[in-house]
């Protein structure tokens, strides 16, 4: 069991696993989250991640885990609808599994230049100018000023 490669670093399971977690659209306007190569991305961060990170490689390793025992290929070699299947029979023993997956795989999906595209939203920062902020009316500020807690030393 030691020389077993962690999930982390197996790119057709992280595809397969991140293709169930953001499925591709019906209609091809989006791909799936595994299509996009996210795989290595999303287990870097997780790599990074001491707090969540532990617990969701652990929850990938029980899931390619209990895939192996329908099939010796592992996740991969199943059926969307098995591999759904078995990602949802490990959730209950690993909560944090789907939560911890979702904190990464949705900032790095939806930040890849095909899914803007997709969403019809530019390939950049969506605020690259700034904000327009409107003009205070000084007597408001003035108001809050009043009203705020100064410290004894002020």
């Amino acid at each position: 069991m030691a020389n077993e490669v962690s999930p982390l670093e197996e790119p057709a399971f992280m595809r397969a696993v991140l293709d169930l977690v953001i499925p591709p659209r019906a209609d091809g306007v989006l791909p799936g989250a595994g299509a996009l190569g996210l795989g290595g991305e999303v287990a870097e961060q997780l790599r990074a991640d001491t707090s969540d990170g532990p617990g969701v490689a652990a929850g990938l390793a029980a899931v390619q885990a209990s895939a192996r025992a329908r099939d010796a290929e592992g996740f991969t070699a199943l059926s969307a609808v098995a591999q759904l299947a078995v990602l949802q029979s490990q959730l209950p023993e690993h909560p944090a599994l789907i939560p911890g997956l979702i904190r990464y795989v949705y900032v790095a999906y939806y930040q890849h230049p095909t899914v803007l595209g997709g969403l019809e939203q530019p390939a950049r920062a969506p605020f690259p100018e700034g904000f327009d902020v409107e003009e205070t009316d000084p007597a408001l500020l003035a108001l809050l000023e009043s009203r705020r807690i100064r410290a004894p030393e002020d």
